[in-house]
Order: structure tokens, then sequence, then C-alpha cells
């Protein structure tokens, strides 16, 4: 337990307080972020109301994909995986009070789920590219591109795909913000990325000093 605590500590105390919140009566309609209310009043719940959850189904749903998610990217690189998140956190909310005038307050994990989503995927593409596994990038990109899919559905119908949008109205904004900026971070990544022929020649010189 020591080793994962150390291994992921923000995707944990990121889980656990966002448990705490839905457990707790009354928490979360103090963390919401309220989209008739100036951002500089709010700006605690910039962070805070991504905590917060409209239903057990919209929690269980939002944070399954948050930890997975978390799991990958910030053990893959945790300081690429703290930027996302703060990036995300503050830019979703305030999109979302400039362009989706029907929302009166935000909360959920899942524009940050779409970011680490978008972050996840294209650090598994490098990885294939690096070890030429090509049927994996091919895997990897379909799952991208099922991403963007669900988010142009998402503004199609008005809905979302998996969770009961009931009682509450979504957001399809949040999810595309988050996108933007995990992909972004993806490309960079991949950006800094040696050629595939030059990270396959170091590999292997690497397994003859080894041997």
């Amino acid at each position: 337990m020591y080793q994962l605590i150390k291994e992921i500590p923000i995707t944990l105390s990121v889980a656990v307080a966002t448990v705490v919140v839905f457990l707790v009566p009354g928490l979360g309609g103090l963390l919401d972020f309220q989209t008739n209310v100036p951002a500089l009043h709010q700006l605690l719940q910039l962070f805070t109301c991504h905590t917060a959850h409209w239903s057990l189904d919209h929690l269980v749903w939002d944070l399954l994909m948050f930890v997975t998610m978390g799991v990958i990217c910030e053990r893959k690189n945790s300081a690429q995986f703290a930027i996302v998140l703060i990036l995300s956190a503050i830019a979703i909310p305030l999109f979302v009070s400039c362009f989706s005038l029907d929302v009166s307050s935000y909360r959920g994990l899942s524009g940050l789920d779409t970011a680490l989503f978008g972050l996840a995927v294209l650090y598994l593409v490098r990885s294939s590219l690096q070890e030429q596994n090509w049927p994996g990038v091919g895997m990897y990109g379909f799952l991208f591109i099922g991403m963007m899919g669900k988010i142009a559905y998402e503004y199609c119908v008005g809905g979302t795909l998996f969770v009961s949008s009931d009682g509450f109205t979504a957001v399809p904004i949040a999810h595309l913000v988050g996108a933007v900026i995990g992909t972004a971070m993806g490309l960079f990544d991949m950006a800094r990325m040696p050629p595939v022929s030059l990270a396959k020649r170091n590999a292997f010189q690497r397994t003859r000093v080894i041997g």
C-alpha cells in the first residue's frame, strides 16, 4: 500500500476527496462552481467543483475513469500529469460558464477524465511507436478517435453517452476543453520522442551492454 501511495499520490488524494465530498451531506453544494458568480469570487471552487457529483451513477463512472487514467499518467510522468490536471481544473469551469449558459452550476470529474484519457492514449501510442508495435498504434489511435466521437455525440444529442444525465445538464464543452489540454500535452511529449529507428538502436545497444 505504501508503494502505491508513493507512485500515485495525486490520483489517490483526489479519489479519496471525491468520495468524502459525496458522502458528506450538503458539501457538494458548497464546493461546486456557480456559473452566475464571478470566477474571482470562486477561486477555490475552480478546483473543488471537480470533486462534487450529482448522483452515485455520476460518481462511479467519473471516479472509475479518473483512477484508471490517473494510474497510467501519473506513473508515466507525474509532472505532466499534474500540469494537465491544474490547467484543466481551471479552464473547464471557466469555459462552461462562458459557453454553457443553461448550466447554473458545474460538478464532476468527467472533464478531467477526458484530459487524462487523451494524455494516456498518446502515451500508449508513443510507447507502441517506439516498440514498432503497429497493431498497438492502430488500437490506441482508434481509442483516441472514439474519444472525439463521444464528444461529437454529446454535442449532437445534448446528453451523455455512458452516465444517465437525468437531474443534470450535460456539458460537452467540459469534455472538449479537457480533450484539447490532454492531447496538447500528449503531442508535446511525442514531439520529444526520438525517431523510431534511433529508439530501437538505443534499446539494442543497452541490451548489448547488459548482456
